[in-house]
């Protein structure tokens, strides 16, 4: 097994070993890597559904998202992201990560982590950001850090509620069904969290989830939310993952964020499983 850091911001690779046949001493190594480096690239897997979940579980108990229609045909805790067609429905989720976020920052209990593995690749595009809200707070402008001081965000998975974001073209007949009536109540988290293994303060709002901040007029909030977001899109604060085919990618949800940026030529499948662990109440 070799860790090799994939930027200076955050991330690093994993290769020589095969996730499916790890020992306890492989996994500690595993788990300190994650804490230290937010994301773990792992090379040239093979994985079924199984293996998967079963590696996801080592880490966590695996959530069943709430998009029941874009589940795994054999397991519901894999989750398709995938521009592939059935009778000309999609059968994964194709607006995944289309803007910046915490998965599912939204839930009372938002993932702890999430873990993405490449089963078809486009010839080019379908790169993902990520983004290490370590160093998004640490380097957060005075003036910003003492107005979010103490407050909590209103997080929605309901994408007619938030004026950053749109409606995919595709879901654009059934909105109300796919985003409101399936909309779990706000999640209400700091924007400042506590990780609860490390105890290092991170940034808690991204673009696609965070619509708010609690008792404060929106006229107020919302300039001080798109300044925050602003400063997130720092380049500094990013690594870029370009994919290759069998990768397992884990990232953390309490000090990272996301984005896909799409890119790819028509025609072409990206095809993934997800899986996602269920985390805690953010403090």
């Amino acid at each position: 097994m070799k860790v090799n850091r994939l930027s200076n911001v955050l991330g690093a690779e994993v290769t020589g070993i095969d996730v499916s046949k790890i020992d306890d001493a492989i996994f500690y190594a595993i788990h300190e890597a994650f804490l230290e480096h937010l994301i773990i690239v792992f090379r040239d897997q093979d994985l079924d559904p199984e293996p998967h979940i079963e590696f996801s579980q080592r880490f966590g108990e695996v959530e069943v998202h709430l998009a029941t229609d874009h589940l795994h045909p054999d397991t519901d805790k894999v989750m398709l992201v995938s521009n592939k067609q059935v009778d000309g429905h999609y059968i994964g989720a194709v607006s995944a990560g289309d803007y910046w976020h915490s998965d599912l920052s939204c839930q009372a209990r938002p993932n702890l982590a999430s873990f993405l593995h490449a089963k078809e690749l486009p010839a080019e595009g379908g790169d993902t950001g990520f983004c290490n809200q370590y160093a998004a707070l640490e380097t957060l402008p005075d003036d910003l850090r003492q107005q979010i001081d103490g407050r909590n965000g209103i997080h929605t998975f309901n994408r007619m509620r938030n004026p950053r974001v749109k409606v995919p073209e595709m879901h654009k007949d059934d909105a109300k069904m796919r985003y409101a009536d399936r909309a779990p109540p706000d999640g209400i988290h700091p924007i400042v969290r506590t990780h609860p293994e490390t105890g290092r303060k991170a940034l808690y709002v991204s673009h696609r989830f965070t619509v708010g901040i609690e008792n404060m007029p929106d006229e107020e909030s919302r300039p001080i939310l798109d300044a925050i977001f602003e400063h997130q899109l720092n380049g500094e604060l990013i690594y870029r993952h370009k994919w290759r085919l069998g990768d397992l990618v884990m990232w953390d949800n309490r000090c990272t964020t996301h984005h896909a940026y799409g890119g790819i030529p028509a025609g072409q499948i990206r095809h993934m499983h997800r899986t996602s662990l269920i985390g805690d109440v953010p403090f």
